[in-house]
């Protein structure tokens, strides 16, 4: 292990632009060729060397990750279905904010940001106005443009789009599409919360136990991920697992090899809702061809999971979700048009909706604990229409250390109009 950390510590230390390789890595430092191989591919995953076609592997200058949090002006071109008129050199900039050019001129500069995008219709003068503010032009309706704007937009390489759609419309395609990146940017994957397998820990299926316990007294940790020569993951091993085994025996003998891996680009929730319901305090974190990146522990899952801040997103179960109100001992919601289904019923989706979040709230105010729901069966006893008013009364039939199981009444008119009986884990 520490023969590993000392390859990398070697080739981040090297000057960028020098070649390495196997055999010279493995004579500098006196290694066996499998682990220099091994050392290199790390130092590959972590953008420290790079393999390049009749030059080998190099180091190379390491680039920080960078999370897409805008959109470019090609890809509104694309969603609004426009021509690009002048300026394709600038289609690959990003933008973040757009204005509408409805407006007199001198009350419109205020909204002109550099890298924005100013929708508006056949008004030649906001739209040499935005390009002087270096604003991209979308101009809706169709209309034409005047050579004078083209070609000022070509030679500041700023883009003049045309599409046929309404301004309202346009709108409200980039609106959506900006919350869309906005929700996938700031929801947490695995690849934020992980811990690498040089910092965690991890065995070679040809170690034996006395290697597990010289990595438990090394790292405190007490259950590890298993690779082959080649750093794929191949099972896993606990302490449980060599309780009473001698010490010369290999891990491979004793591991669990029916295992589940987490990858960089999985959401949090998903993950933590693996852990709990197998029931897993850790899991590797694997490439796509299973390589060992690291490991993701159910307390780091949580922990991040929790710390997660999503009030300024509006995804559609914040849209269902605010119509819900608590008042005097019980949840009640109006029902509105996009509730229901096409018969004229509360669409099934958006009742389980309800129940998901008053049962996490019923819970969470007195486990203060992470809440998943296990299983849901839902009867449906009578229709209802838009604008009634649904009572909702919860109760907690059983309650365990890990789990709990409530019973849900949905009344109208003092009447029952659905039943539901939730079971849920508690972590």
């Amino acid at each position: 292990m520490s023969k590993h950390q000392d390859i990398l510590e070697y080739l981040e230390n090297l000057a960028v632009g020098k070649r390495v390789s196997v055999r010279s890595i493995s004579n500098h430092l006196n290694v066996s060729d499998g682990t220099a191989y091994r050392a290199i591919k790390e130092a590959e995953n972590r953008g420290i060397v790079e393999t390049r076609p009749r030059s080998g592997t190099v180091r190379v200058e390491q680039k920080p990750k960078v999370h897409i949090e805008k959109l470019t002006y090609a890809e509104i071109a694309r969603i609004s279905d426009s021509e690009v008129l002048a300026g394709a050199e600038g289609l690959s900039h990003e933008f973040s904010k757009f204005s509408i050019g409805a407006m007199t001129r001198q009350n419109i500069s205020r909204y002109l940001i550099k890298g924005g995008l100013l929708i508006v219709g056949d008004r030649e003068n906001i739209q040499l106005l935005a390009l002087e503010n270096r604003n991209a032009i979308l101009v809706t309706g169709g209309f034409t443009v005047s050579e004078k704007v083209i070609r000022m937009a070509n030679n500041q390489r700023i883009p003049v789009m045309v599409t046929h759609y309404d301004t309202f419309t346009v709108a409200t395609m980039i609106n959506h599409a900006l919350s869309n990146v906005r929700i996938k940017t700031d929801l947490k994957t695995v690849e934020q919360a992980y811990q690498s397998k040089l910092d965690y820990g991890f065995l070679i299926a040809s170690e034996t136990v006395k290697d597990f316990n010289n990595l438990v007294k090394q790292t405190k940790n007490v259950r590890f991920p298993v690779v082959n020569q080649d750093d794929v993951v191949v099972g896993v091993i606990s302490v449980q697992d060599i309780v009473g085994k001698e010490n010369d025996v290999s891990v491979e003998q004793l591991m669990s090899k029916n295992i589940i891996v987490a990858k960089p680009r999985m959401s949090l929730a998903n993950i933590s809702q693996k852990m709990i319901f197998e029931d897993l305090n850790m899991m590797p974190v694997v490439s796509e061809n299973w390589e060992l990146l690291g490991v993701i522990t159910r307390r780091q899952a949580m922990e991040n999971l929790s710390n997660t801040q999503r009030t300024d997103l509006y995804t559609y179960s914040d849209q269902i979700l605010a119509n819900l109100q608590y008042e005097e001992g019980h949840f009640c919601f109006l029902i509105e048009p996009a509730m229901i289904d096409h018969a004229g019923n509360l669409a099934q989706g958006v009742l389980a909706e309800f129940i998901k979040e008053i049962s996490i709230r019923v819970l969470t105010k007195k486990h203060q604990k992470n809440i998943m729901i296990e299983q849901m069966m839902i009867n449906f006893l009578q229709a209802v229409q838009i604008d009634d008013l649904v009572m909702v009364e919860p109760r907690v039939i059983s309650e365990k250390r890990r789990s709990a199981t409530l019973d849900f009444e949905f009344c109208l008119d003092q009447q029952v109009i659905v039943k539901a009986v939730v079971t849920v884990k508690i972590n």
